[in-house]
């Protein structure tokens, strides 16, 4: 971790708030990184509570200290509950004489009034790692110097299977191994902030490249670390033999890397471009459902096909031909007078969608041919008509044998990553490195027709077209309503 300078008199060296997450504080570790930076013949260190309920301190002559090195504090517990803040300060003695106590306590309540705390790694009374024989006087402080990282001591081994960050915070999800010293647990540290592992996951196919260290099966970890992006990350051993500590480069992107999706890097789907193409071979009236646009937008489908597809949509406007509501295309047009019907984000619009499959098997000519696109994860948008999210699965049943469609070819298109936020995630770490996908699209052929009333919803048809038609006409201009315009 890293100290800041504080702004204050050239002898305060730290001043820094930190929350104690055990009850009765008994120890904090002090990194040295920046208490040793410059010689000091006497150091003070003051650990206080924010509250003003105790104060700890013990002054250090000639403490020879290496930047490398963390001092352990351990002292008289204080009467504090979990969660409870703290202030730490040490200040430079070398120049003068001592100071009173009082004087300098106010100089470290002065520099850290208004600090974001700053994660220390610390424990309660009772801790095994506390000295149990000391027995510190009431207010002072009993010091205990630890080694740099002897990381060229011990030998350290990583791997990482899982990483995701963001603006709140990293998670690492991997396994870590120091030879013939077992690992007693494991912290990771960056802007100031630490993260603890003390629990590991059993890796039992380390055993294959590790035969002679039965604890490598034990090697397994998963850390989520609450801190800022763009600094420096240390992960450090805690192990039988002492600890180990290593720079940790942060992967280039995500872990682990998501397989390519076909046709990527082509802003048109395959499976679009086969529905055109075989719509092409096929000949016969081509049904756009939500045709409306503007009139300088692009429709790759309508660029595909040789001839112009007839437009359907709820409301009136460009490239529309046929007003009304999709789920009773029958009132349209005749049946089997379709040879392909396509959509692109319509299905999640429409209230019973289910009805519609119907309906286009009904105006498809036997053999006709389908193409629907819809949203898997996306936000919500076009409310209040924005009623469902497909997936592929969902697609095929939707234009599957039960509606009279034999399926060409289904998927799940757009990966994506879904971050929770900070205040729901800790459940739910692994949560980004599975993709999400924002789009589901089918490809379906007419091979039966259906029995009327065999797919059905108790929908009343001017009900459903009264509803359809609350679809914002200004969807198609997201940025008038923000300017309040109609």
């Amino acid at each position: 971790m890293r100290f800041r300078h504080p702004a204050a008199s050239r002898p305060l060296i730290v001043a820094e708030r930190f929350v104690a997450p055990t009850a009765r504080l008994s120890g904090v570790w002090l990194p040295l990184d920046v208490v040793a930076r410059r010689p000091a013949a006497r150091l003070r260190i003051a650990v206080l509570a924010e509250d003003g309920s105790g104060l700890r301190s013990c002054t250090l002559r000639d403490p020879r200290l290496d930047p490398e090195e963390t001092l352990r504090l351990q002292f008289a517990p204080f009467a504090s509950p979990a969660g409870a803040t703290f202030l730490i300060g040490v200040l430079d003695l070398s120049r003068e004489d001592e100071t009173p106590l009082a004087e300098d306590v106010q100089a470290i309540r002065s520099a850290a009034a208004g600090r974001s705390p700053i994660r220390l790694e610390v424990c309660g009374k009772g801790d095994p790692r506390l000295s149990p024989d000391l027995l510190p006087g009431e207010d002072g402080i009993a010091t205990f110097r630890r080694g740099a990282s002897r990381a060229s001591e011990i030998r350290t081994v990583h791997g990482i299977d899982a990483f995701w960050c963001d603006a709140h915070g990293l998670y690492l999800r991997g396994w870590a191994h120091a030879h013939e010293h077992r690992v007693r647990a494991l912290r990771v540290e960056s802007a100031g902030r630490s993260a603890r592992v003390e629990t590991f996951s059993d890796r039992p196919d380390l055993l294959v490249h590790y035969p002679a260290h039965e604890h490598v099966r034990h090697a397994g970890f998963a850390v989520y670390l609450a801190c800022p992006p763009g600094h420096p990350v240390e992960v450090i051993l805690e192990t039988e033999g002492g600890e180990a500590g290593f720079p940790f480069p942060l992967p280039e992107g995500p872990l682990p890397v998501w397989p390519p999706e076909p046709g990527d890097g082509d802003e048109v789907s395959p499976m679009l471009r086969r529905f055109a193409e075989l719509a092409n071979a096929a000949g016969g009236r081509v049904l756009q459902i939500g045709a409306r646009s503007l009139p300088d937008a692009r429709d790759p489908a309508r660029d595909l096909l040789r001839t112009r597809p007839l437009g359907l949509d709820i409301h009136p406007g460009h490239r529309v031909d046929l007003v009304g509501d999709a789920h009773g295309l029958g009132r349209f047009l005749r049946g089997g007078s379709l040879g392909a019907v396509f959509s692109s984000a319509v299905l999640e619009h429409l209230e019973a969608p289910w009805l519609l499959a119907a309906e286009i098997n009904r105006v498809l000519q036997p053999g006709g041919l389908v193409y629907q696109q819809a949203p898997g994860a996306w936000p919500a948008h076009a409310q209040p008509t924005d009623f469902w999210r497909m997936s592929a699965e969902g697609l095929k049943v939707l234009f599957g044998p039960e509606t009279g469609f034999e399926v060409l070819e289904a998927g799940d298109t757009g990966a994506a990553a879904l971050l929770p936020t900070p205040d729901w995630r800790a459940g739910y770490l692994d949560m980004p490195t599975v993709p999400v996908y924002t789009m589901a699209e089918i490809l379906a052929r007419k091979v039966a027709e259906i029995p009327p009333g065999a797919v059905a919803w108790p929908l009343e048809a001017s009900r459903s077209e009264g509803r359809s038609r609350r679809y914002p006409v200004e969807g198609l201009h997201p940025h008038r309503a923000e300017r309040g315009e109609p």
